[in-house]
């Protein structure tokens, strides 16, 4: 791991793909060392996070090492969002929180009423 570069935004962000060992096995997807994450990667000559890690290779989960060049760097918007940190926008959770309260509100005045 060295020193990243330049932080990219994070719509600039994406995963990486690590060939399966065996055909037609489910595609693996890199995780940072450092962070844990597997969204927040972009690649030039090496793979780099936000973090500030860089990795030159992947290890498989058999213990195998692929150099950049057998990875792929996949877009976020095409990879397994699944994996992804979402963070959670707490002005949109609280509107969210008052709103369905209202309602729940209204409904219970309406119906004792």
């Amino acid at each position: 791991m060295d020193a990243s570069p330049e932080l990219p935004d994070l719509d600039d962000c994406g995963f990486v793909r690590v060939p399966a060992a065996v055909h037609g096995a489910d595609p693996l997807w890199m995780s940072c060392e450092a962070c844990g994450k597997s969204d927040h990667f972009w690649t030039d000559t090496q793979i780099h996070c936000r973090c500030g890690a860089s990795y030159d290779h992947a290890v498989r989960p058999d213990g195998s090492t692929l150099p950049v060049s057998a990875l792929t760097w996949v877009r976020f918007d095409d990879g397994p969002k699944q994996l992804a940190s979402l963070e959670w926008d707490t002005t949109r959770v609280a509107l969210l929180a008052t709103a369905i309260i209202g309602v729940l509100g209204v409904i219970a005045w309406g119906w004792l009423h």
